[in-house]
């Protein structure tokens, strides 16, 4: 099934827009979304999979015509009202009937440097050894529904070669589901010829992480 969000080799789409100055935000409440991204962050139950997931089940007219950022606030409205945390009507409305969930208090933005400091290593300890190695050729599935996957459509069922193993880490397809399970990661070669049929006759390679299950010899 195609997943909108999924949007990697589309065409038709129009030209990718790139701002001259890049500057974070272009209206206030675009910093005030993120702002409540933040807050947001730490609630029992919400992974970065999970919001991941609920944003990909965005219907298609919303997902390629509203701003970025107001599709997070879209995103956020409806993980509220599935946590029983506000109703419809309370988010229509802007002003809550009832105390404030139990979440942990935002990051201060003068801890914000402090932690940028110390790099975390989110490596897992696996149940498995790895099944390939560097330089293995292997094959990537494919998979259907609407499920979160860090599987982009392009790269689907297409021949690569492993560059890289990088140990185990949460998957997300289990992950946005509340479930952590580590399996290895592995960086994935792919001629781009391979990924799209106009890149013909060209030595470009992309290179993709990819979990385990998402590959065979």
């Amino acid at each position: 099934m195609s997943r909108i969000h999924d949007m990697g080799g589309r065409t038709g789409l129009g030209a990718v827009v790139m701002d001259a100055d890049e500057a974070p935000f272009h209206a206030d409440w675009e910093a005030r979304m993120w702002g409540i991204n933040e807050a947001m962050t730490g609630a029992p139950g919400w992974t970065l999979d999970w919001w991941r997931h609920v944003r990909e089940l965005i219907s298609a007219e919303d997902y390629l015509t509203r701003p970025y950022f107001d599709q997070w606030m879209q995103v956020y409205a409806a993980m509220m009202v599935d946590d029983g945390w506000a109703s419809v009507a309370e988010i229509a409305r802007g002003k809550a009937e009832r105390g404030a969930p139990d979440v942990p208090p935002p990051q201060r933005a003068a801890d914000v440097p402090a932690a940028a400091r110390f790099a975390k290593d989110f490596r897992l300890p696996a149940d498995t050894a790895p099944a390939f190695a560097i330089g293995d050729k292997v094959r990537t599935i494919r998979l259907g529904g609407i499920a979160h996957t860090r599987l982009p459509g392009y790269a689907m069922e297409k021949p690569g070669i492993v560059h890289a193993c990088r140990g185990a880490h949460i998957v997300p397809d289990e992950n946005a589901l509340g479930r952590e399970v580590a399996e290895p990661l592995y960086t994935i070669a792919f001629q781009a010829a391979d990924l799209w049929p106009e890149a013909a006759g060209r030595r470009d390679r992309i290179f993709v992480d990819l979990w385990e299950r998402y590959l065979e010899r």
